[in-house]
């Protein structure tokens, strides 16, 4: 899986990088063009971890995985005229982020929940991580949380966040994936949402 070269390293590099990222937002560049401008890293070929809980400190280089979500949500929320009204540079944003994996991811990261809160959210993210699983679920056991090293669906992700809103019962969340991913949780689904 390709991940973006900015959001790899130790964290105090990664946050000083994705900085200089909000900054470029702020000022109206492309999302994915900023992300994406020092190029991309394969995680087959790059050590660490996929941290997608936490801050793992320490000069370990690792991919800190809810960069930049997780500075850039102070910022996109003050700039909403109104608190429960998504500004047009949080909502690009969270649309360009459904259209690659590595964005699905950020996410996806616990660290970046304030973005999944709006319930007409749900439903994009959902279809977007079921579409992408393959690809996120291949890295296998290195998504960090805490501790070690685990599956994407064993950690804890907004996806689980999503369904639990959706309707699937907590024993299912807590239950191993089906054998066709996120996918077959979908009957569980209540329709409405």
């Amino acid at each position: 899986m390709l991940l973006p070269a900015v959001q790899y390293g130790d964290w105090k590099t990664v946050r000083a990088r994705t900085r200089k990222i909000i900054a470029q937002l702020k000022r109206g560049a492309s999302f994915v063009e900023a992300m994406t401008r020092d190029g991309m890293l394969e995680t087959a070929d790059t050590d660490g971890f996929l941290v997608v809980m936490g801050i793992q400190g320490g000069s370990a280089a690792n991919f800190h995985c809810f960069m930049p979500w997780k500075d850039l949500w102070d910022v996109v929320f003050d700039m909403r005229t109104t608190p429960t009204s998504p500004s047009a540079l949080e909502d690009a944003i969270f649309d360009a982020s459904l259209q690659t994996a590595w964005g699905i991811l950020g996410l996806l990261s616990h660290e970046s929940q304030s973005w999944v809160f709006p319930p007409k959210r749900h439903e994009p993210l959902l279809h977007a991580a079921i579409a992408a699983w393959k690809e996120l679920d291949s890295v296998g056991p290195r998504y960090y949380a805490a501790v070690q090293g685990e599956r994407l669906w064993s950690v804890p992700n907004n996806l689980h966040y999503v369904l639990a809103n959706m309707g699937v019962p907590n024993d299912v969340l807590r239950a191993p994936l089906p054998p066709d991913g996120p996918a077959g949780l979908l009957r569980y689904v209540r329709q409405g949402n």
